[in-house]
């Protein structure tokens, strides 16, 4: 038997702060600075995706090397991407045929920004055939003007089937359908927030939400089909810095396989607005963080504090972290906290970099409170620890309290594996 009913579906606010994060600084190192945009058009900043499947199982998102992507970001347009592929499968949970995925933004009249996302998949057979459909396709329309910003996603399905249940071409928004002790299942999906001058807006055709074990994803695992998602920042005024950061407690890159790979996180993530939080903090908690054998942290507290105004702007970004425990008690702590800052007075930048730590053990070694900058270890069966780690540019800095490097098996990590725990950062556009 199976329940019907629509629901309004929460936005996803730590991809929603991933993406914003990558539209504002990079999530790893920082890099070259960004082109200066240019101040005639007044551009919107943005950055959209979309994607043919994601499966969330075991704490990671997990995701086949053939699984179509296209991205696009900056503020030039216009701006252009797509991607195919001819399959997709993970075994028990995915095997779709063909993806087909492009993303574009374009000048809407003379003073607003248009991006359309799109992703179609064919042959859909998730869960061994519980869930089938001929094709699926999910447009997702994000809009800047000068008077506001919009967005919306639809999906339209053909020859869908959920169980026994035949379902039409157009769909309800967010609709979901239960199928007693298998799983839930949300369809047309569509999501918009907005917040300091930024929108988000999120689609996706299907999500099921796993009730039961099935293969190697655990019960609470997740199948996401055409996740598409779009960020627009408004125009920065033309005399205010344009600036960027972002805070979140861990990160790990896991190869499980030759042709699959998993990304734990960013957990707990805040990102600063390019037009600043008006002198607010923005704050994401988060209880805790469990991947077996891997990675387990207590509470994580992630801050943003942002203001700007003509030719100055102040940042703040901070992270702590209670209660650390990683690859089963090699690497322990009690408490870590980084923080990232920058004052931008006119053309000068000025970062600031601060790392405290409480009974930080690594390999039975105890790491001092006054442990320098970079400060390396290589650890006999896993690879490179940095500690306290630093990283500047003319426009940006990065602080993590501790950066891994995988260099042999351990565990479910591959040699080329990153963990990444307690990152802050911050950017500013001159």
């Amino acid at each position: 038997m199976l329940t019907v009913r629509t629901a309004r579906i929460r936005t996803l606010t730590a991809l929603s702060a991933l993406l914003i994060g990558a539209l504002v600084v990079p999530v790893t190192a920082p890099t070259a600075d960004a082109a200066k945009p240019s101040k005639k058009y007044a551009p919107y900043g943005f950055l959209s995706y979309a994607g043919g499947t994601m499966v969330q199982a075991l704490g990671t998102t997990i995701s086949s090397d053939l699984t179509a992507q296209s991205t696009i970001a900056g503020t030039v347009l216009p701006s252009r991407s797509s991607s195919t592929t001819a399959d997709v499968k993970v075994p028990s949970l995915v095997s779709v045929g063909a993806v087909r995925t492009s993303t574009q933004a374009t000048r809407s009249g003379k003073r607003g920004v248009k991006v359309v996302t799109k992703a179609r998949t064919a042959g859909v057979n998730l869960l061994n055939g519980l869930i089938t459909a001929t094709a699926v396709e999910t447009t997702n329309t994000t809009r800047g003007l000068p008077t506001k910003l919009s967005g919306h996603s639809s999906t339209r399905f053909v020859d869908l089937k959920i169980g026994s249940l035949q379902l039409p071409v157009d769909i309800p928004e967010n609709f979901r359908v239960t199928i007693p002790g298998i799983a839930t299942v949300e369809a047309n999906v569509t999501n918009v927030a907005t917040k300091h001058g930024i929108a988000n807006s999120q689609g996706y055709a299907l999500a099921v939400h796993l009730l039961k074990d099935v293969g190697r994803a655990s019960m609470g695992s997740s199948i996401v089909l055409n996740p598409t998602f779009t960020t627009l920042a408004v125009p920065v005024p033309a005399k205010n810095p344009t600036i960027g950061g972002t805070a979140y407690g861990t990160k790990a890159l896991v190869k499980l396989t030759d042709s699959i790979t998993g990304e734990v996180g960013p957990t707990g993530q805040v990102a600063t607005p390019p037009n600043s939080t008006a002198g607010k903090t923005e704050i994401n908690r988060t209880a805790g963080i469990d991947v077996p054998g891997i990675l387990y942290v207590g509470a994580v507290n992630s801050a943003t504090w942002s203001k700007s105004s003509k030719r100055r702007a102040d940042i703040r970004n901070t992270n702590q972290i209670a209660g650390l425990n990683l690859l089963n008690g090699l690497i322990t702590a009690d408490a870590l906290k980084v923080e990232a800052s920058a004052k931008i007075r006119g053309k000068k930048y000025r970062p600031r970099e601060k790392f405290t730590l409480v009974n930080l053990t690594i390999a039975g070694r105890r790491i001092p409170l006054d442990v320098g900058p970079n400060t390396k270890i290589d650890v006999a069966g896993l690879g490179r620890v940095t500690i306290n780690q630093r990283v500047r540019t003319k426009n940006s800095n990065l602080i993590r309290a501790i950066h891994i490097k995988v260099l042999e098996p351990r565990n479910d990590l591959k040699v080329g594996a990153e963990i990444e725990i307690g990152v802050a950062s911050t950017r500013v556009w001159r």
